[in-house]
């Protein structure tokens, strides 16, 4: 199955109240999908794979850039984002993925190719293709309005996925000696804004066969996990997609 975007093509920084906001996605893929037993992004969804969904999700509510964090061991993924359009200049690879996925952020917000003009970043898990778009504008239409808040989904009191985090707060990751995302927000509890949403696939993950199987789009092939091959003995499928400093085109 090719993968395929549309070229990067610069955008206008949008502006709300006189005060910029233009935002960067970092995907993490750095798990090694041990329960799922296939790459998770490489997986299909609809007439896309669960990567391509991701990157034109993201695309069409106005990304100005989208940065994978990857496990260097994980040919396959590469490959796919080599045919995704991006470059190993594109994407950071994470040396040690085995420290957990907060190794990954901190790669993240260390990396020096993000473009200088975002003002947030979206933390997305590389497994929840499934979240509505609706719900992801909603967090971002909140982001904007509270551009110094930290901005996470919440229904029946409980926050999920994904995080926006103003550039300050981004760059402060690297800097942290904590184990998790988690840890961190609780540390700012006072800047974060819980957005009601009314989806509940802010709190779910692909991790299993079974999750992808109730989750997946109906128009899914059958074969879908047998159409993916299995990881390798020692590979996985950790990483964060960290550069695909692809500027994409936002949504008019």
């Amino acid at each position: 199955m090719r993968i395929s975007i549309d070229k990067p093509t610069k955008t206008k920084t949008r502006v709300v109240n006189d005060i910029p906001f233009a935002f960067g996605v970092v995907i993490l893929a750095a798990g090694a999908s041990t329960r799922m037993g296939k790459c998770k992004l490489l997986l299909p969804w609809g007439e896309k794979t669960i990567l391509t969904n991701l990157l034109d999700q993201w695309r069409s509510i106005g990304a100005e850039q989208i940065a994978p964090v990857i496990d260097p061991s994980n040919q396959l993924l590469r490959e796919a984002l080599a045919h995704a359009g991006f470059s190993p200049s594109d994407w950071i690879e994470n040396p040690s993925p085995q420290l957990g996925m907060f190794s990954s952020l901190q790669a993240a917000s260390r990396w020096t190719g993000w473009i200088s003009t975002l003002t947030h970043w979206v933390i997305s898990l590389g497994d929840q293709p499934h979240i509505q778009i609706s719900t992801l504008r909603e967090l971002l239409d909140a982001a904007r309005k509270n551009p110094a808040r930290i901005c996470q989904p919440a229904l029946h009191g409980s926050a999920g996925h994904p995080i926006v985090l103003p550039a300050n707060n981004f760059r402060e990751l690297a800097q942290r000696d904590i184990s998790n995302l988690r840890a961190y927000v609780r540390m700012h509890e006072a800047l974060r804004l819980r957005v009601p949403v009314k989806d509940p696939g802010v709190f779910e993950n692909l991790n299993t066969p079974e999750d992808y199987a109730r989750w997946k789009p109906k128009e899914c092939a059958e074969s879908g996990l047998q159409s993916i091959p299995p990881l390798a003995l020692g590979q996985s499928d950790r990483g964060m997609i960290v550069k695909n400093s692809i500027l994409l085109k936002r949504e008019r």
